[in-house]
């Protein structure tokens, strides 16, 4: 009866190992970097014509942190923003605390320097600084001075991008963009 009952346990013990050394190697199976980091872009800068001053700012959700990046496969950083950037398409990795990598692409473009003198001036003389509007009217703000149309230029921006300005004769796209461009190039008197 002693080696039926040592038999039975040996039987047991040797299912219950069986038994643990599966669900211990599924759990082997496991990659690692299922739930990995998954990485955007936040934000681009082009740079501007003849300048290197693109910049890309990267952002990361998932995977284990802290998080590293790399620009075209060069040493990874703890700094997710790549400045003095040329215009090219650029790769942006991730890489988190576990070793799992992301990527992503980018390009940066090259952006005309746009000229308050040559281009933004005219478009205001020509559109804005009329008759019934700005200028003549002392109800809305003049723009008879580069001070003044800088002062006005986040408005001037927002305005002409949705159309409502002027309000009788909405600019063409190329002006609309030349002026958004100025703005984002700090609205300078060049």
């Amino acid at each position: 009866m002693k080696k039926n009952r040592l038999k039975q346990a040996g039987i047991l013990a040797t299912i219950l190992f069986v038994f643990n050394s599966c669900s211990d190697s599924s759990e082997e199976d496991v990659d690692p970097c299922q739930n990995g980091p998954e990485i955007s872009i936040s934000s681009l800068k082009n740079s501007l014509e003849g300048q290197d001053d693109g910049e890309i700012v990267a952002e990361s959700t998932s995977g284990t942190q802290p998080y590293m990046y790399s620009l075209n496969g060069s040493d990874f950083q703890g700094s997710d923003t790549f400045t003095g950037l040329a215009p090219d398409t650029y790769t942006v990795t991730v890489k988190d605390n576990n070793g799992c990598t992301d990527n992503i692409s980018a390009t940066i473009s090259e952006v005309q320097i746009v000229s308050y003198a040559a281009s933004i001036r005219p478009i205001i003389d020509t559109n804005c600084q009329v008759a019934g509007c700005h200028g003549s009217n002392p109800n809305i703000p003049s723009w008879e001075t580069y001070d003044d149309v800088k002062n006005g230029a986040a408005f001037i921006k927002a305005r002409t991008g949705n159309g409502t300005m002027p309000p009788m004769n909405p600019l063409d796209d190329s002006d609309v963009k030349l002026i958004a461009d100025w703005v984002d190039q700090g609205a300078q008197d060049n």
